[in-house]
């Protein structure tokens, strides 16, 4: 009878110290189903005409003060647009660009692009803003005598530059395609 009593708790020490290791999954992020890129002209009118992503929806309810939100829903995005007249158009450019480098605490790196079209009269500057910031991608415009329009990039999101660098490249080429395709209204018209 001891032998049986030992050999069951032989089994027993045997059977708990045998431990199943566990090794943690990587971090996976979800995949993004990106929508096909299509256009159409926005106008706001006697200020300026865009071409914006067919899956956004432009929101005016403050265009009166010139302020334009052009809202992604499927990305969980925003561009937020304004639109000024200035006799300050200098003051305007600097502020834009303070806004921009407030976020180089965080940034890694922000990198500058100019776009210049003088038949147009557009002439502007975008913002790549890398790392874990508010917002990766800022860009201003202006016909440098009058006009002033600026955008911003926004997730609803914690900024991981990782999980959301796919969506920023996505529609880094909405923006890129805005800026190139420009028109301020009265110069459209004519």
């Amino acid at each position: 009878m001891k032998s049986k009593i030992l050999i069951l708790i032989s089994i027993i020490l045997i059977l708990s110290a045998c431990e199943k290791i566990y090794t943690p999954k990587p971090r996976g992020f979800f995949r993004l189903n990106f929508p096909k890129k299509e256009y159409i002209q926005f106008i706001a009118k006697n200020r300026f005409i865009i071409q914006i992503p067919k899956y956004a929806v432009m929101d005016t309810t403050r265009a009166d003060s010139g302020w334009y939100l052009l809202k992604i829903p499927e990305l969980k995005a925003s561009i937020y647009l304004t639109y000024r007249t200035s006799n300050k158009i200098a003051k305007e450019l600097e502020d834009s660009r303070s806004l921009v480098y407030k976020h180089a605490v965080k940034a890694d790196d922000i990198l500058e692009s100019n776009f210049i079209n003088n038949q147009k009269k557009v002439y502007g500057s975008l913002y790549d803003i890398k790392g874990n910031v508010a917002t990766s991608v800022n860009f201003h415009i202006t016909d440098s005598t009058a006009n002033f329009f600026r955008g911003a990039l926004y997730f609803y999101a914690k900024p991981n530059k990782d999980s959301l660098a796919p969506a920023i490249d996505f529609v880094r080429k909405d923006i890129v395609k805005l800026v190139e395709e420009f028109k301020w209204y009265n110069d459209s018209i004519k």
